[in-house]
């Protein structure tokens, strides 16, 4: 036999609320007193979503056979979610359960009582909509004026209870690790200074992370480029308006207060680099970093971005030379937990799921130098010990790869697999005024220089990426190994 369950949900206790046993006592009262009746709720839980677990135990008793019926106190008790009350609604109807609600009420076995369920469901889901935007906008307001909006407090600060416009609130304050982030802005930003060397000595000294682990760059980097320690000025508050950030500044500014970053969670984006409708609040709380440091430090990251995105980067000889195979975009060297790793640009933004999209850098590093050994093996048996270049192996290198990249981009236009037409006509673009630019470059280029080709396992890193940016026009990679593109290399070019 069958039974009858009855579903009750309460997100929050609120003197407007229904409680869970009003809505119980309710559905009983429309129920002849001899049903058997099995209640399942979820107490503190949205409507947005299905990731309940009284929900989850009465649709596993549904699949089982147990339930009947399915009684509820209110339509938006079981889901606030169209899509995930329509899935509920075929699960019901796939078991022959019958759907009652105390409140709207209507059958569920016609169409025309499916569709004023639906036509309910799209409400509740505007209603949840709606007061979510307004919680946004409160939140927003709040950021506005510099209240706290939650979360832990970053490294060198605490949280002390202060007062803002007479609301209380929390408020950043320096704790005894203060001195230790202050000075490593200033260690990053001295010509030595490297974020490898700055973690070496957190690290060292026993300084840790907000979760205890030990500093890498990444993290560091996140440190370094947060205003939240900057004594701002007209100066920090011109660099971040010229990121995108939307400035909300006191009037007057006042002295050597920290800045909030504020962004819509909704967009995925990364926090500090890309800061377009980012708001970036005046603090309540005193910097820890003068500003000329801060702004240094930020003129020294984003040079070192640079010279990676450029091939230049000092994590392996491949970068600027291997591209994704599948949609074109350059891998660039990712250091991750336990390796340094070769991350296709399409996957990191969200627009390739090929298979060259992540190589480990050893791997690829020995592939492709297994390979250009045996060229240099080649060349040598037939004579040549040296090379051709006129100063432009490197732009010969890049038009080759951007030919390649333009190909692929080509490829995806003629057959779309998803990617954005726009994205795509924006990046041909981009290939089309690099390689003009490249091209003059290479036509004005000098006098030809003599590069030798020694052995390979003799070769330092920069040796190495020099005989690869000579022999080969451009690496690219897909799931299963990698494939070198080399150039036409006659005993004419060298002696």
């Amino acid at each position: 036999m069958r039974i009858t369950a009855v579903y009750v949900r309460q997100s929050a206790d609120r003197a407007d609320s229904v409680s869970l046993e009003t809505q119980e006592a309710l559905c009983r009262s429309e129920l002849p007193p001899e049903t058997p009746v099995t209640v399942y709720s979820d107490r503190g839980y949205s409507g947005k979503n299905t990731e309940r677990p009284g929900l989850r135990a009465l649709t596993d008793a549904i699949r089982r056979g147990e339930i009947g019926t399915v009684f509820v106190y209110k339509l938006d008790r079981i889901s606030r979610n169209l899509a995930d009350f329509t899935r509920l609604l075929e699960l019901f109807r796939t078991h022959r359960v019958e759907f009652r609600s105390h409140t709207e009420r209507f059958e569920t076995a016609s169409p025309m009582g499916q569709a004023m369920q639906s036509l309910l469901m799209v409400f509740a889901q505007l209603e949840r909509e709606t007061i979510s935007g307004r919680v946004r906008d409160a939140a927003f307001a709040r950021a506005k004026l510099g209240f706290d909006t939650g979360g832990p407090p970053p490294a060198g600060f605490r949280k002390v209870r202060g007062e803002i416009l007479g609301r209380r609130t929390n408020i950043l304050a320096p704790d005894e690790n203060a001195p230790v982030v202050a000075e490593g802005f200033s260690a990053y930003l001295r010509p030595e200074g490297s974020l490898t060397a700055v973690c070496r000595t957190w690290n060292a000294a026993g300084f840790r992370t907000l979760h205890g682990g030990r500093w890498t760059p990444n993290v560091l980097c996140r440190i370094l480029r947060n205003p939240v320690y900057v004594q701002g000025n007209a100066d920090v508050y011109a660099y971040l308006s010229a990121r995108g950030a939307v400035l909300c500044m006191a009037d007057p500014l006042p002295p050597q207060r920290g800045i909030y970053l504020y962004a819509d969670r909704r967009y995925n984006r990364s926090r500090f680099t890309d800061l377009h409708d980012v708001l970036a609040v005046t603090a309540p709380h005193r910097g820890t970093v003068a500003p000329e440091i801060w702004l240094g430090c930020q003129k020294k990251l984003e040079a070192s971005r640079k010279k990676r995105t450029s091939g230049k980067g000092v994590r392996t000889w491949l970068s600027g030379m291997i591209f994704c195979m599948r949609c074109g975009s350059a891998m660039t060297a990712v250091q991750g937990r336990n390796a340094v790793y070769l991350i296709c640009g399409g996957r990191k933004r969200g627009k390739c799921s090929g298979a060259g999209a992540v190589w480990r850098v050893d791997t690829a590093e020995a592939l492709a130098g297994q390979l250009l050994a045996e060229e240099l093996e080649r060349l040598r048996g037939a004579g040549i010990m040296t090379v051709s270049d006129h100063n432009a192996a490197q732009i010969r290198s890049e038009l080759d790869a951007l030919k390649l990249r333009r190909a692929a981009i080509l490829q995806s236009l003629a057959d779309p697999d998803g990617t954005e037409i726009s994205l795509l006509t924006a990046a041909a673009s981009q290939i089309a005024q690099r390689t003009e630019l490249l091209q003059r470059q290479l036509d004005s280029s000098g006098k030809a220089q003599a590069v030798s080709l020694p052995e390979w396992s003799e070769t330092d890193a920069s040796a190495k990426k020099l005989i690869a940016q000579t022999l080969l026009s451009c690496i690219a990679a897909d799931g299963d190994t990698l494939h070198l593109f080399l150039r036409q290399i006659s005993p004419s070019s060298g002696g």
